[in-house]
């Protein structure tokens, strides 16, 4: 049985359908990434989940309608760190909201490595995870963590990433939105594309790429004043996605050479990337 399940759920703001029956599972001990552009429908999704925003369909765990939202961690996008306190004041506060007392923080701190400074003078990353430990103050069996990483530098970021791949190893089943291709490969035992509130697809990262039917990409990197069609434009670059490069590519660089100058030509393996804008037609980051 799966610890979550979410069944055709469907959300309306007025007339505008920010969700459209979106259904998937998630195991215990299980990191799923939703994978989406800002505006997608993933903070909506995890806070119809973790809030119980209305909405039609249905979300079970274990079996049930989920009715007890106690037996979820949510860290949202939005802050929820008071910054004139320090990180143990913080910390004690949401614990006592939870029937814990103060050594539970004093805990939770000694385990993460937090410091105990006002929180306006902790850094990004240790904010982020100062905000992670709140999250687990009810000892949550899920785990909903709404772009854990934005704004963060790389080193902080793979900090974050350390903390939920220990959480997993705990059994904790876990969601986590991102807009970041690297942090959903690194990251998630599955990966859940979702494009204009539809999810597109759920599998595996080398099930995705293997499903998409791409075996190479052939990535024309110069000046193009137009896009050919069948290329898919990549910042400065036209690629172009084949099954069989070696029979393609001379086509490829001719029809690429009459819109615009070559400097190079690479064939590579595809990526998720290329897998998400094989499925919905855009980029990640339009």
């Amino acid at each position: 049985m799966p610890l979550l399940e979410v069944k055709s759920v469907t959300k309306y703001y007025g007339k505008k359908r920010v969700l459209d029956n979106v259904s998937f599972s998630l195991e215990k001990g299980e990191i799923l990434a939703l994978l989406g552009p800002n505006g997608a429908g993933k903070t909506t999704l995890m806070r119809i989940i973790a809030e119980g925003l209305s909405h039609r369909g249905h979300v079970f765990f274990k079996g049930k309608i989920l009715k007890d939202r106690s037996v979820i961690g949510y860290c949202p996008q939005e802050g929820i760190l008071y910054e004139d306190l320090s990180a143990y004041a913080n910390l004690k506060f949401y614990s006592y909201l939870h029937k814990r007392d103060g050594r539970w923080a004093r805990k939770m701190m000694e385990k993460f490595e937090i410091p105990d400074k006002k929180v306006k003078e902790l850094s990004g990353g240790m904010k982020k995870r100062l905000s992670i430990v709140i999250a687990l103050v009810g000892e949550p069996e899920l785990l909903i963590l709404d772009e854990p990483t934005v704004g963060l530098d790389v080193e902080s970021r793979h900090q974050v990433w350390e903390i939920i791949r220990s959480l997993r190893e705990e059994g904790k089943g876990i969601i986590l939105s991102t807009h970041y291709m690297e942090e959903a490969e690194h990251l998630a035992d599955r990966v859940a594309i979702i494009n204009e509130g539809k999810i597109i697809s759920v599998d595996t990262v080398d099930e995705l790429k293997r499903s998409s039917g791409i075996k190479s990409a052939i990535e024309i990197r110069g000046l193009f004043q137009e896009i050919p069609e069948g290329f898919v434009r990549e910042n400065s670059s036209l690629v172009f996605y084949s099954q069989e490069p070696k029979r393609d590519l001379v086509n490829v660089v001719i029809l690429a050479s009459k819109v615009g100058k070559i400097k190079e030509v690479v064939v590579r393996e595809p990526t998720l990337e290329d897998v998400f804008i094989k499925l919905t037609g855009r980029r990640l980051k339009e």
